[in-house]
């Protein structure tokens, strides 16, 4: 994890594939860090971690956490997922779609790109 001034913005890393625990494990340590330092923006690499995880683990982040995380930073934050296409194809396959935003609590999307998650 590593942040960046301007604009806030809070980069994590995932170097190797992770197991349902750990991924929202990494989800509350990022959440500390957006607390800590105000951090708005968020731009989550994950190419490394391949595997699609259970649907509840999905349902916590979309349902409990990211609604969390709007409370906790005093508005809505911005969220781009950067993944491999294979994931996004086997997340669509199970009828996921990108979290675009849940009543206005926050804004995110999946990418593949770097640079499109950026702009």
């Amino acid at each position: 994890m590593r942040y960046e001034s301007a604009p806030a913005l809070l980069r994590g890393t995932v170097l190797r594939p992770l197991s349902s625990l750990e991924f929202t494990e990494a989800c509350e340590i990022l959440l500390a860090a957006a607390r800590e330092h105000r951090y708005p923006y968020w731009l989550l690499g994950g190419r490394a971690d391949i595997d699609a995880r259970p649907p509840d683990v999905y349902a916590w982040l979309s349902d409990e956490f990211l609604p969390r995380v709007h409370r906790v930073l005093g508005g809505g934050p911005t969220l781009a997922f950067i993944a491999r296409p294979e994931l996004w194809h086997s997340l669509s396959a199970r009828s996921f779609a990108p979290p675009r935003a849940i009543f206005g609590t926050f804004r995110a999307n999946w990418f593949t790109d770097e640079d499109a998650a950026l702009a």
